[in-house]
């Protein structure tokens, strides 16, 4: 396991910042997933080292919980690298998801509570009027979130989570072009409704489906 460690950054005599090795870790997983660190780019210690003016512990335990998140490699004596997007990569993600997407559906119909449900409409209700795609997939995955976390399942939430940012950051490589997100909102309508019926079959068919089409239209817009 890994514990993040927090460090007590002075600015001048006065500003004193607290920079969390978990601060790091979240920042470098967001630049890699929008893919501010191209694939295949090296992230050396020593420039994240001043970037956050911090010791190498902190950036070392950020780097570790990447490489198991499976967004970066550590190579002993040669460095950190950000993992390739692959054909192979696209398949096993999406594979593995579809399937924790039914168990999921299946768990939150049980369990979700009428705030989340409201959680749910409130971010449907966003979507109805957005137009923008990076707006769009943040909506989707809040609304992901919400349902992943309404199974009360922690270490199902745990990979769908990870799983989830793999996904993003294929979508981003992929270019996200086309009429995928035309329906979304009545996507999400049918499975609030299901949600809200607390039927549990319906909520995962209706996930599984949503899951399925992301996967076409993210291959869609690759030359693997």
């Amino acid at each position: 396991m890994v514990v993040l460690t927090s460090i007590t950054k002075t600015i001048g005599k006065s500003k004193t910042i607290i920079v969390s090795g978990n601060e790091i870790y979240q920042k470098l997983k967001n630049q890699i997933i929008l893919l501010e660190y191209q694939p295949g780019a090296i992230m050396r210690e020593k420039e994240l080292m001043a970037a956050y003016g911090v010791s190498r512990t902190p950036i070392r335990e950020a780097l570790m919980r990447l490489e198991m998140d499976g967004l970066v490699r550590i190579v002993p004596n040669m460095g950190t690298f950000v993992e390739d997007v692959s054909f192979q990569q696209l398949k096993d993600v999406f594979e593995t998801r579809a399937y924790l997407v039914r168990l999921a559906g299946k768990l939150a119909a049980a369990r979700i509570t009428d705030e989340e449900l409201a959680e749910i409409r409130v971010r449907v209700d966003r979507m109805k009027v957005e137009n923008d795609k990076k707006s769009l997939i943040k909506l989707d995955g809040e609304i992901h979130k919400i349902i992943n976390n309404s199974t009360k399942n922690k270490v199902l939430i745990k990979m769908l989570g990870m799983l989830h940012d793999q996904a993003v950051r294929i979508w981003t490589f992929s270019g996200a072009e086309g009429d995928y997100w035309d329906d979304l909102e009545k996507e999400f309508e049918e499975i609030l409704a299901a949600l809200e019926q607390h039927d549990e079959e319906m909520t995962a068919e209706l996930l599984e489906r949503h899951t399925k089409g992301f996967v076409e239209h993210v291959r869609s817009q690759l030359s693997f």
